[in-house]
């Protein structure tokens, strides 16, 4: 899938992609951003040659939705769809003083989810990272990828337990597990209860459950 890194040395050690979404779970034709970012790179970065693949069935890629998260860094090309669900990013410092190193969050991208018709999950995938120091030496990283749920929300989310009615029994199952997150190694076992997606059971899903309830009376 992923393009011949030409001249490449092997993924560098310790160096790693973040790929972080501003919702893990969106609603049919909902718009969502992902960041693109490094960590733990120990020789300082000067361009990078990145390629993301993307199924274009459960979503879609926003044109001149791309733009840099770090001073000094530019985005050389404007992104092109010629291959449905694959995108080519090239990124580029203004100089010797705006290198990357260490830990950064350095791109955003916009997506859209597709309109679907029934729940649909999809990967975005970093297929290929070339990295090049000032010496022009090579160097990739190891792909990574960020899994977007799609769910059309066919009855309501805050009813949690499935009880039929929204009352404060789901409050009290999201409250037991507040402050839980994707990083969460028993993540899969409660994400339902993240109301907005936000990859964190938070005061904002507490919130939504009130609300609901409010509405109900």
């Amino acid at each position: 899938m992923a393009n011949p890194a030409v001249n490449a040395e092997t993924p560098e050690a310790g160096t790693s992609a973040t790929l972080v979404g501003s919702k893990s779970i969106v609603a049919p034709g909902e718009s969502f951003t992902v960041k693109y970012g490094v960590t733990s790179v120990s020789s300082a970065v000067y361009a990078q040659d990145l390629t993301f693949e993307y199924d274009p069935a459960v979503m879609e890629y926003i044109p001149d939705s791309i733009r840099s998260l770090q001073e000094g860094v530019i985005v050389v090309n404007e992104p092109t769809i010629s291959t449905p669900g694959k995108i080519r990013v090239f990124l580029a410092s203004l100089g010797s003083q705006y290198p990357i190193t260490g830990d950064a969050e350095i791109v955003e991208l916009g997506f859209k989810a597709a309109n679907v018709a029934q729940d649909q999950g999809g990967n975005l995938q970093l297929t290929q990272a070339i990295l090049s120091n000032e010496q022009g030496e090579e160097s990739v990283i190891t792909p990574v990828s960020l899994t977007i749920q799609i769910k059309t929300k066919t009855g309501s989310s805050e009813d949690v337990n499935g009880d039929g009615k929204v009352s404060v029994g789901d409050l009290a199952i999201i409250a037991a597990k507040y402050g839980m997150d994707s990083s969460n190694p028993d993540w899969d076992k409660v994400k339902h209860l993240d109301l907005d997606g936000s990859g964190a059971i938070d005061v904002a899903d507490l919130a939504m459950v009130a609300k609901k309830i409010v509405e109900q009376e």
